[in-house]
């Protein structure tokens, strides 16, 4: 299997996992010597070098995959539409089946650049007759690490989520485990699963902290502008209740429990 961006949050998820349930992949990076890329490589990956929206870069690392893992990651709205016809148009070139990383409520079309991109990539697979998973998370929970200083250090949850919001939130991994059961069933799509480990505000985040580290964490609700400025769109969606919906499909479809807050934080040791 070929995974592209796979120095990213769902590109090295999914490497992992597919590795971790002994699926052979083989990982395309722009640096194959960044950090997670020696990190894939000690595990005993292939990792080579390429580029998502450059088109012989992917078809020459798909040229013995019997699927590919599609995710246009981060950057301009230019750079992720590039990444993003690349990959449709390699995968219908060479027949190859895929698993996208789409995002939760990308069917909106809300006007939000990172939503949209997705949306478009999961479109144009369709209409081009490609057999697809989409997989739909919704905010990834290391979203969170960037507060973790200030969650230690203060005992306040600063996060652009506005009083009782509610959304979806996703461990990462959950979206390789999904990626790896996907590969070992029958890949026929076009299928959307959601994944995600239910909707929370930010209320039960806290909770969930406190519950994991022993120590007393206030929920610090803020405005969508205390977002990075590129995820500022994305997050007044998600306040307008965006990220709200079913989300059982996954286990039942593929037996795969995703992982509840708690387990997300105590892995990552907080």
């Amino acid at each position: 299997m070929l995974v592209t961006g796979a120095t990213d949050r769902y590109g090295y998820a999914a490497a992992r996992a597919l590795d971790d349930a002994g699926i052979e992949a083989v990982a395309l990076a722009r640096d194959t010597d960044s950090p997670a890329a020696r990190a894939l490589t000690a595990r005993g990956l292939d990792v080579v070098h390429g580029r998502r929206d450059q088109l012989d870069h992917v078809e020459d690392a798909l040229a013995d995959a019997d699927g590919a893992f599609l995710s246009v990651g981060t950057g301009s709205a230019r750079t992720t539409t590039e990444r993003g016809e690349t990959l449709v148009r390699a995968v219908e070139r060479t027949g190859t089946p895929a698993v996208h990383a789409s995002v939760f409520g990308a069917d909106e079309r809300p006007g939000v650049r990172c939503v949209d991109v997705r949306a478009s990539v999961d479109a144009d697979l369709a209409e081009r007759g490609v057999p697809h998973v989409s997989l739909r998370p919704g905010i990834p929970l290391d979203a969170f690490e960037r507060v973790r200083e200030t969650v230690e250090a203060e005992g306040r949850l600063p996060f652009p989520l506005e009083g009782h919001a509610r959304a979806a939130f996703t461990d990462p991994r959950d979206v390789g485990r999904a990626t790896a059961a996907v590969f070992r069933g029958d890949l026929s799509g076009p299928e959307r699963l959601p994944v995600v480990g239910g909707t929370h505000s930010l209320y039960d985040v806290a909770a969930a902290l406190e519950a994991v580290t022993g120590e007393s964490v206030r929920a610090d609700p803020r405005p969508p502008t205390d977002a990075p400025r590129a995820l500022t769109a994305f997050y007044r969606w998600v306040n307008e209740g965006a990220l709200l919906g079913p989300s059982g499909a996954l286990g039942e479809r593929y037996g795969v429990e995703t992982a509840a807050l708690a387990d997300y934080f105590e892995r990552r040791d907080w």
